[in-house]
């Protein structure tokens, strides 16, 4: 029996990004930071380098999932310092996930 997967496809890569020297002015250096910045945004070089090899999706769950309480831990260390009445940030330890 196999199983059917449930809109789980990978995004398509747009791939087209454009920068004019209308936009910049003729300016070469701020046309290739305008570029630069662009493809980081569009996130192209990221998904390339994820892509370049297999991740078991047992892995990639894993990762989202560490990735995910690590910026709820980050979220509730910020608040409980924001909550303390002395106004001092104190740097404490706090025990790690099992």
């Amino acid at each position: 029996m196999s199983r059917q997967r449930s809109g789980n496809f990978p995004k398509q890569i747009s791939g087209r990004v454009t920068v004019t020297a209308d936009e910049c002015g003729g300016n070469n250096e701020r046309m290739i930071r305008k570029f630069t910045k662009k493809v980081k945004k569009e996130g192209i070089v990221e998904e390339s380098r994820t892509r370049a090899y297999y991740t078991k999706p047992s892995v990639e769950r894993s990762a989202r999932r560490a990735n995910r309480l690590r910026l709820i831990d980050k979220v509730n260390k910020d608040r409980s310092e924001l909550l303390k009445p002395s106004g001092k940030r104190v740097s404490h330890k706090t025990p790690g996930r099992r």
